[in-house]
């Protein structure tokens, strides 16, 4: 009996001991079963002022694995403008909008630091205290929170005396409103506190609820360019501390940074081999991050808010890479509606991206939208493809540009000085040539960048060497010029609907395109295409109605279908041009009573203006009701029936500066100022040849009217009206010097 009980005791104890090692068993969380109740986290590590190749070229196991399983691209970071100070990045990320920051924006500290030993002591006592510093420049006490960014109240004015009527803190606002709490650990110190990252994560009053910024986090290596790099431990202990306990964590890996403010001594070679081993070793801590919490809830982002100097020299001031990987994400280019580019985001689409993996609801404020990922095995290879062509435009469209204004130039010099001086012009069949070539380049600039972008020569000669070919091509075809012009025209409004409805690409591609590192268009129809696409659109339909025998009002519909055409690709659904939406509803108004030979007065144009204001209302309305994606227009009526007069007013002043920039600035107003000079010559001579141009052709002499009255309207309702006026008039001053000269 005895001895059964002890089998039966030696059962149970074998049991307990088999259960207590299950039970204390350390388990890996990133391989545990996903709790359900466990919410989602956001962990964004910032490595600064890195490029794509410093990426590429580290031996990175943890940044490889979120390459096979998230998206990479570029995102355009650029702040109010290309020369603004480093803060301005981490301040523009965290506002969702384009501001400049304080350059004492560095300026968090934990709230129980003395300042006396670690910056400025001489307005510091011993004692004083961060939150004691920032309740006797704020006036506010402060109740929670572990960081304060002390420069709150400067960081406040400078944003604001830039972009007013936006929201110092909106990640941070949104988040504390949402009951999302916000982390930060890091630095990027070198002489002094440098924590500029604080001010992507602050709200509106510069706190952050937890986290850990101050210098103890570093530790001294000879061996590393600024001589100190983080404390990984250190680090890693900090991180740790908060993890449980953040929704969002902002990881200030400043190694980078401090890599790249060493002092000049520095060779780019040996700057850009210790970044790498940086990466290197940021990808080591990204790993131990990644192994204690659920992989399953948590989406991981690698920014660098600033591009390198070395960058910036390149000329790429605004271009840095992003990394977005989560459990559900594929393998691919990052994307979003704000750029409607593959590999391509914005600074604007950052916090709207977080928020909508946590899933929150009211984000209002943020302009962009969230980042997808369109699936791609050759991601790396497309991106730094990208990457080297918008590089090759920003350095080299004014030279494309420069070569279109000066063949603009001596056509219109060759055409009219011979006109108002004894001087002899150049042969009618050179002039022919010259202007059917110079109203070919915007085709040839279009589809350029189906064949080049690698050499600046060979690029050139493909856009006037092509253009030239389509002169001789069409002057040996058409024996009247006039229809070789108007068969110009049609193929150039051809093209650019074809681009805008179908391809969606070519124009933006394109020299005379918009600038994807300047950023101010990423997709649609800019001014440049948009002045082309009005000009030879009303170009080639007058010069049908000159050859063809139909009345009035078969002409009024005809031109009605045609520039409605027009108007829909201009509109935000699909060119997202809202001023040449605008402009074209109005010329195509004026342009039916030209048709109909109806005389323009002041009260008509007034009731035309209105009405047409009252459409693009409408249609902004439409875009916000049903495209789920609203472009600027739709978000711009938004804003306005938020913010008010004030925000209408911020508005008219932004579009005012601009109009007045390019006034001053623009390269095409040295065309646009000939192209005025030679409209008064004409209208105050009363040259008996252009009246005879009037008799002769009396419904192409309309359509050139207009032409000149279109280019009116689209300087005053475009903020780059200047270029845009400066192309559309091409289609005027062209075609008329054919004519002049064959009479």
């Amino acid at each position: 009996m005895c001895e059964s009980y002890k089998s039966v005791f030696k059962y149970i104890l074998f049991i307990v001991l088999i259960g207590s090692m299950i039970l204390f068993m350390p388990i890996s969380k990133s391989n545990a079963v996903p709790n359900e109740d466990e919410s989602n986290k956001v962990i964004v590590l910032i490595l600064d002022q890195i490029n794509l190749e410093e990426i590429f070229n580290s031996n990175a196991p943890n940044i490889e694995s979120m390459l096979e399983n998230g998206g990479i691209g570029l995102m355009n970071t650029r702040a109010k403008s290309s020369t603004s100070n480093k803060g301005s990045a981490y301040l523009s990320l965290g506002m969702g909008t384009r501001t400049l920051a304080s350059t004492q924006g560095g300026l968090a500290f934990q709230k129980d630091t003395k300042l006396h030993s670690i910056w400025n002591p001489g307005i510091v006592s011993e004692d004083t205290t961060a939150s004691d510093f920032y309740k006797l420049y704020t006036g506010k006490t402060l109740t929670n929170g572990e960081i304060i960014n002390i420069a709150i109240g400067d960081i406040e004015k400078t944003a604001l005396d830039i972009t007013p009527n936006n929201q110092i803190g909106l990640l941070g606002k949104i988040a504390r409103e949402n009951g999302l709490v916000i982390g930060v650990v890091g630095n990027s110190d070198i002489d002094g506190p440098s924590r500029e990252f604080t001010m992507l994560a602050m709200d509106e009053n510069g706190i952050i609820p937890l986290g850990y910024v101050d210098r103890d986090l570093l530790t001294a290596d000879g061996d590393i360019l600024g001589g100190v790099k983080l404390d990984e431990e250190r680090l890693l202990n900090e991180v740790e501390n908060i993890l449980p306990e953040t929704d969002i964590l902002f990881i200030d890996y400043g190694d980078t940074s401090r890599v790249q403010g060493a002092n000049r001594l520095a060779t780019d070679i040996v700057r850009e081999q210790q970044k790498v081993k940086v990466i290197e070793q940021a990808d080591s801590f990204l790993g131990e991050i990644m192994d204690r919490v659920n992989l399953e809830k948590t989406l991981f982002m690698i920014i660098s808010p600033n591009p390198s100097k070395e960058m910036v020299r390149e000329g790429n001031f605004a271009l840095t890479p992003i990394i977005v990987s989560g459990n559900n994400t594929e393998k691919g280019l990052l994307c979003s509606n704000t750029t409607h580019r593959e590999g391509l985001v914005t600074n604007f689409d950052f916090g709207p991206t977080i928020f909508n993996f946590l899933e929150t609801d009211k984000i209002e404020g943020f302009i962009g939208e969230p980042m997808d990922i369109i699936q791609n095995e050759n991601s790396k290879e497309i991106l730094l493809k990208n990457q080297a062509q918008y590089l090759y435009l920003r350095n080299y469209r004014s030279v494309f540009h420069w070569v279109f204004i000066a063949l603009v130039g001596i056509s219109l010099v060759g055409f009219y000085l011979p006109k108002f001086t004894k001087l002899k012009g150049p042969s009618k069949r050179f002039l022919n040539h010259l202007s059917f070539t110079t109203m070919s380049i915007p085709l040839t600039m279009m589809t350029v960048s189906l064949f080049g972008y690698k050499s600046i020569i060979l690029d050139l000669l493909y856009v006037f060497v092509g253009a030239f070919i389509i002169s001789i091509i069409l002057n040996k075809i058409f024996k009247e010029k006039l229809i070789g012009v108007g068969i110009l025209g049609f193929i150039t409004s051809l093209f650019l609907l074809l681009d805008t409805y179908f391809i969606k690409k070519l124009m933006i591609i394109s020299p005379l395109g918009s600038d994807a590192i300047a950023g101010g268009r990423f997709y649609g129809i800019g001014n440049d295409y948009m002045g082309i696409l009005i000009g030879s659109t009303l170009l080639w339909i007058f010069s049908l109605f000159q050859f063809s025998k139909i009345n009035k009002s078969k002409m009024t519909i005809f031109f009605v279908l045609c520039m409605s055409l027009i108007i829909v690709g201009l509109s935000p659904f699909f060119g997202a041009n809202m001023g040449g939406t605008l402009s074209a509803i109005l010329i195509t108004l004026l342009s039916i009573l030209i048709i109909l030979d109806k005389k323009i007065s002041f009260k008509k144009l007034a009731i035309l203006v209105v009405g047409v204001i009252i459409i693009i209302l409408i249609i902004a309305g439409l875009d916000t009701l049903f495209n789920p994606s609203p472009t600027h227009a739709g978000k711009a009526l938004t804003s306005l029936t938020t913010g008010g007069w004030d925000k209408f007013f911020e508005i008219i002043g932004i579009k005012l500066k601009q109009v007045f920039w390019n006034l001053a600035h623009a390269s095409w107003n040295i065309i646009l100022f000939l192209q005025i000079i030679l409209s008064i010559l004409l209208y105050k001579t009363k040259d008996k040849i252009l009246l005879k141009v009037r008799e002769d052709y009396g419904n192409l002499f309309k359509g050139l009217i207009m032409i000149l009255l279109g280019s009116i309207v689209v300087f005053l309702f475009n903020d780059t009206g200047t270029i845009a006026a400066a192309l559309m008039l091409i289609y005027l001053f062209m075609p008329l010097g054919i004519l002049i000269n064959d009479i």
